[in-house]
């Protein structure tokens, strides 16, 4: 597939989508406009993780603020940067301690209808559900990253549109497609790309099911197919989440998240304030080995990981977890104990 004809199928897909909700943006009624004056947020949090596998411990802070400028009732600006280190110990020593930095985003979103924003600048690729909506430790219900995260684990250089709109009095769609230009600055690294997600929210049930498309257009050119599942049970404190990926040159994989608070089980503050959380997850290597990505496994793996995340107060979380690794010559333990503070400032 060219250049021509990928971004003619995006342009395509995006077309198809807004010709979906045109008549529903129409039929709907604009948003009352607030009474009080937006003002300028910055939030954020900080971040301890210790990791032990066999023979390893790796100590993971983390710094990660965001930014948020509101202009007038139309204009946004929304910045987060994220700044973290992996120091290692192993065979008796320590090694290198290296400071990575960068900009996960810098955008300008534009709201030019309640169900339509526009946004320019750098922002999270909009692929399947992590990324975008669980990176983050103070919203994760595990400290560790799934396998397949490393495949989208990126950010995108370009132009975005997205929104939602209601299809039916139980159904609503939401829909987001993109263009990145490629970028080789260490804090603004992007691919070029194109590609979209749309999703089918059904708000009486807390379900939600995606799909994503993206096309990669650098020197190594690749699709990436992709679904996503998010349920919120109504009659359970249980939330449900799994995502797929496929793709030709990095292989393929999928994750399955369960967590469940434990308010039920009593009223005092420890069950109050604990969630027991469970994940299975595959990777499958690709037929010929793929070297763009470092994280990924070189060899199909399995993992299951169970965890508990503790509320302390004032937005202090304590999380641990216990993960067991599968794979040919790699059986192995991965334990994970941390404290994250989140904040924010007016």
């Amino acid at each position: 597939m060219n250049l021509r004809q990928t971004i003619t199928m995006a342009l395509g897909l995006a077309l198809v989508t807004l010709a979906a909700i045109v008549p529903t943006l129409h039929a709907q009624q604009s948003i009352e406009a607030q009474s009080e004056s937006p003002i300028p947020v910055i939030a954020g949090y900080f971040s301890f993780q210790s990791t032990f596998r066999s023979g390893t411990q790796t100590l993971s802070p983390e710094f990660d603020p965001t930014l948020l400028v509101p202009i007038g009732r139309k204009l946004l600006i929304e910045s987060e940067f994220d700044m973290s280190s992996d120091l290692t110990h192993s065979n008796g020593q320590w090694g290198s301690a290296v400071v990575d930095h960068g900009v996960e985003y810098l955008q300008l979103n534009y709201i030019a209808h309640p169900n339509l924003t526009l946004t320019f600048g750098r922002f999270l690729t909009p692929f399947g559900i992590y990324r975008e909506r669980l990176h983050p430790l103070w919203i994760r219900n595990l400290a560790g990253e799934p396998i397949i995260f490393a495949i989208n684990d990126n950010s995108s250089n370009g132009a975005m549109a997205r929104g939602t709109a209601r299809l039916t009095s139980g159904m609503n769609i939401t829909y987001a497609t993109y263009f990145s230009a490629s970028t080789k600055n260490n804090q603004l690294s992007a691919d070029r790309r194109a590609g979209t997600r749309a999703s089918l929210f059904f708000p009486n049930k807390g379900l939600e099911v995606g799909v994503s498309f993206s096309r990669v257009l650098s020197d190594s050119r690749y699709n990436m197919l992709g679904a996503d599942l998010t349920w919120n049970l109504r009659k359970l404190p249980l939330d449900f989440r799994a995502e797929v990926i496929q793709t030709t040159l990095l292989g393929r994989g999928y994750w399955a998240e369960a967590a469940y608070r434990l308010d039920k089980l009593g009223r005092n503050r420890f069950f109050r304030s604990s969630q027991l959380a469970l994940r299975s997850e595959q990777y499958r290597v690709p037929k010929i080995n793929q070297t763009l990505i470092d994280e990924l496994p070189d060899r199909n793996t399995s993992r299951a990981t169970l965890g508990w995340t503790y509320s302390l107060y004032n937005g202090v979380r304590f999380n641990t977890s216990y993960g067991r690794n599968f794979a040919r010559g790699d059986n192995h333990n991965i334990w994970t104990v941390g404290l994250t503070y989140r904040f924010a400032a007016f």
